[in-house]
């Protein structure tokens, strides 16, 4: 059903978001972010446009990025942005950019240049945004209740689905008496998290669910506690990011921010993709062949995630570092690109950029996904980049979020 000139589009151009419809006439909304240079995100880095909004070569006026997870109206369907539904989770890295791209009208999916371009802005304004990173509420903020566990009267507080309980009784937690379906042990107080989408509420595995419905948490659930920015960019699950990949542990990026093209060929053969040849001199960098001598690489040196210009040693191991804390091998590069700062795949020095970065030291193709999900707790984050999967791997911790050019 069409929903032109709706009480949704009202709010939306309350907030000064950008509203779009698609062909039948369905909205998504968006945030849009005017033209910045790197230099006036943060000092370190060169005078020149941000990567983010050049496509093609093209400098754009503004990056649209949608307010809300890709979520959908119809099964199966195209995929939108929009508030207080579920994010659709479970589908692989082409599926949900084929769907989010079946919007038309420029529209496709969120980059590593949007995603390092969030990071330096947040950073640069002070901005650490909070989210569904421990099953419905912030870790910050509370919680959450769990099975087998000793609780005692008028001092243990859990949550459960966003809502905040007080332990009227002393007990041992079981399902049955979780605090939503037992009056006499549990007194509801206030709510503090994200509402839960029904249909994960009780189930056998995880009776507190997954995921949050879009938008539905507290204001410190958006970007610069801004009603008007980016809705849950941190936690509940993750969100594919696009024009960036590992290749044998190879770093491999699409040029600028062309990966934001909805026509780009982001397919696992594509030529578009290339390597990241450091400069020997200073922070530069050249894009050249995937597998070309010298290119980019993550290795594991000092129990951290470290960047090299050789492969590591292949022993398909999963291991994480915090992004604050990813190495580098100065003696193979000396100079660590500014590129890799400007996409947010490196720290800045002194930044303390919240997240987890993990890496499979594997052979072959893995992607990332970015963000954290519902718990990951203190691991979630700007800074956070997941690239254990393959492009195919679907589950309730995968998703995504529509972009969009500001002119077709």
């Amino acid at each position: 059903m069409a929903m032109l000139n709706s009480a949704l589009e009202f709010l939306a151009t309350k907030y000064g978001n950008v509203v779009k419809y698609d062909e039948a006439g369905n909205p998504s909304i968006f945030v849009r972010f005017p033209k910045m240079k790197s230099v006036d995100l943060d000092s370190s880095l060169p005078d020149h446009v941000h990567p983010a909004f050049i496509i093609n070569g093209v400098e754009q006026d503004a990056i649209l990025l949608g307010k809300f997870k890709a979520a959908e109206l119809q099964a199966n369907g195209t995929l939108y942005s929009l508030p207080n539904v579920p994010p659709r989770v479970s589908l692989g890295m082409d599926p949900f950019l084929e769907r989010m791209r079946a919007f038309g009208g420029g529209v496709s999916g969120k980059t590593v240049a949007d995603s390092g371009f969030l990071l330096l802005l947040a950073k640069k304004n002070g901005w650490v945004p909070k989210g569904n990173n421990s099953y419905s509420v912030d870790y910050r903020d509370g919680t959450p209740w769990k099975t087998a566990e000793a609780v005692t009267a008028d001092s243990t507080k859990r949550v459960l689905y966003g809502w905040e309980y007080l332990c009227k009784t002393s007990h041992t937690t079981s399902a049955e008496l979780r605090p939503d379906l037992a009056p006499k042990y549990w007194e509801k107080k206030k709510f503090i998290g994200g509402e839960t989408v029904k249909s994960q509420r009780g189930l056998v595995d995880e009776p507190r669910g997954y995921n949050t419905l879009n938008g539905s948490g507290p204001l410190s659930w958006y970007l610069g506690n801004d009603p008007g920015n980016l809705a849950d960019i941190v936690g509940n699950c993750f969100e594919q990011d696009y024009g960036y990949r590992l290749v044998d542990c190879e770093l491999q990026i699409l040029e600028n921010n062309n990966a934001a093209d909805p026509e780009a060929d982001l397919s696992a053969n594509s030529a578009a993709w290339k390597a990241i040849l450091p400069n020997t001199s200073d922070d530069g960098y050249t894009l050249v062949a995937p597998g070309t001598t010298g290119t980019l690489h993550w290795t594991w040196a000092n129990s951290k995630i470290t960047l090299d210009n050789v492969a590591p040693t292949f022993d398909n191991e999963y291991r994480g570092t915090s992004f604050s804390a990813l190495g580098v091998n100065s003696t193979n590069v000396p100079y660590v690109p500014h590129i890799l700062k400007e996409l947010g795949l490196f720290p800045i020095s002194g930044d303390t950029t919240q997240g987890s970065v993990g890496v499979r030291f594997a052979e072959g193709e893995y992607v990332p996904r970015r963000g954290g999900n519902y718990s990951n707790t203190s691991g979630a984050g700007l800074g956070y980049e997941y690239c254990y999967d393959v492009r195919g791997n679907a589950s309730a911790s995968c998703a995504g979020r529509p972009r969009s050019l500001e002119t077709p």
